[in-house]
């Protein structure tokens, strides 16, 4: 009886590894961050800030979950224009791609807007770096801005 209930399990567990039952998925790595502009760094109104966190599912693939908001300097006064994250990607063949995702353009306040998208690419990816600016009205469109550390992919090492 021992033999026959221990060769029951053995097959029964060869039989769910062959079809993947039982075999957990890659787990998903979460990194967090949150950057920001400073208040006169080109002697301007307002400032930019974003916090969130890139989740990689792999060599290929991340989500990224940003907040960014536009900030009123001290005095309370905007400078009339918005704050926008860019996020930068390093690919493992040292190709890079760099694209807006998120933006608060509706004035400034206190709350973060939030924007969240899946991305998947055909090269491994070597990291993320996220870049938050604002535009100046005072200075004619030049930005203030703040980088975050880059942030690796953990499956491509």
């Amino acid at each position: 009886m021992k033999k026959l209930l221990k060769a029951a399990l053995v097959g029964t567990m060869s039989t769910g590894l062959l079809l993947g039952v039982g075999v957990p998925a890659q787990a998903s790595q979460s990194y967090g961050f949150n950057t920001a502009t400073t208040y006169g760094q080109y002697n301007n109104d307002g400032q930019a800030h974003t916090k969130g966190t890139i989740t990689y599912h792999g060599k290929y693939a991340f989500t990224y979950n940003v907040g960014v908001r536009d900030l009123c300097g001290p005095d309370g006064r905007g400078d009339g224009y918005g704050a926008y994250v860019q996020i930068m990607i390093r690919h493992m063949d040292g190709t890079s791609k760099a694209g807006n995702v998120a933006h608060d353009n509706n004035g400034c306040g206190t709350t973060f807007r939030w924007f969240k998208e899946y991305n998947k690419f055909g090269k491994k990816i070597r990291w993320v770096q996220i870049r938050v600016y604002e535009y100046d009205a005072d200075t004619g469109h030049v930005k203030d801005s703040s980088t975050t550390r880059r942030i690796d992919n953990p499956y491509t090492g």
